[in-house]
């Protein structure tokens, strides 16, 4: 689970405690509004977010208007040195260009948990083989499950240990490791934690052994990381590729090309179009760059 400093969602300009202020006094609002993301709820749940939904929906609206009118006084900014048009044009396109930043800002703010609760998925799967290797050492061992959750809840296995952390607590302070155990496989997203919290609860159930249970979620796990490991190996030499050109080959033959063009119909080689092509290559190396961190899986420690 997220600790409470971390549970701030970003980008939302409102605090918890304004959120809740502007709830109060306008019920009405917050009535009409309850039928957005109606998983908002079992989210912040997840996240450790302590706020109501239909108080963080209201502050999502308030914060989007503000968005809102940033930008209608962003874009009337720029348009006042404009002779081509006039101010009604300019206003009702402020308010077009203000209308849009609401929209985007107040749907990014009511998805940005769901985000959230997804980023918290991939950190459980990132140290998730390594912590059921460890249970299953613990168990094999005759360690009760109760002990190997602990042991795991104390290592060094990110947000998996969080999550054990929190089920620990739990558990000692007198709730059934089974349900403690289904309260977290409601909440997590990752696929294979689930999997593998809901073969510990049947076990607890049926009484079977735990040390037959757990092996062929490992081995799936293990399968699945390797597998996007040589998906991401195959992508990364096309993306390499696309990044030789936008790097290279895109702003030298692009100087070459206008010369070329210059000298069949007239158009000089400025620097401003030179440094329009160098500004261009270099945000898509960024671009390029960030996506290739972006989809780097997160296994192995990485």
């Amino acid at each position: 689970m997220a600790k409470p400093d971390q549970a701030r969602v970003p980008f939302v300009l409102l605090n918890y405690r304004s959120m809740e202020e502007i709830s109060r006094r306008m019920d009405p609002l917050t009535n009409a509004l309850k039928g957005f993301r109606p998983r908002l709820a079992m989210e912040f749940e997840a996240l450790g977010i302590s706020i109501k939904p239909e108080y963080y929906r209201v502050g999502c609206l308030f914060s989007a208007l503000i968005y809102g009118l940033m930008g209608f006084c962003l874009i009337m900014l720029v348009l006042m040195g404009s002779q081509a048009m006039v101010m009604k044009q300019k206003i009702l396109f402020g308010s077009g260009a203000g209308f849009l930043f609401f929209v985007i800002f107040f749907a990014l703010h009511l998805y940005y948990p769901r985000m959230m609760v997804k980023t918290l998925a991939a950190r459980s799967d990132k140290d998730l083989l390594f912590a059921l290797r460890e249970i299953m050492l613990s168990i094999n061992s005759g360690i009760p499950i109760f002990y190997a959750l602990k042991n795991v809840s104390l290592g060094n296995y990110g947000q998996v240990s969080e999550d054990f952390a929190k089920v620990v607590k739990q558990i000692e302070s007198g709730v059934p490791e089974k349900e403690a155990l289904r309260t977290l496989a409601l909440l997590t997203e990752s696929e294979y934690f689930r999997r593998a919290l809901w073969q510990m609860i049947n076990v607890l159930e049926t009484g079977s052994s735990m040390s037959t249970a757990l092996p062929g979620i490992v081995d799936a796990l293990e399968l699945y990381t390797y597998r996007n490991i040589r998906a991401y190996t195959s992508n990364l030499n096309f993306l390499m590729l696309v990044y030789m050109l936008v790097a290279a080959a895109i702003p030298s033959l692009g100087i070459t090309f206008l010369v070329l063009l210059s000298a069949f119909s007239g158009i000089g080689v400025t620097m401003d179009k030179i440094l329009m092509l160098i500004i261009g290559s270099a945000i898509g190396q960024v671009v390029l760059i960030g996506y290739m961190a972006s989809s780097r899986p997160d296994v192995f420690g990485g």
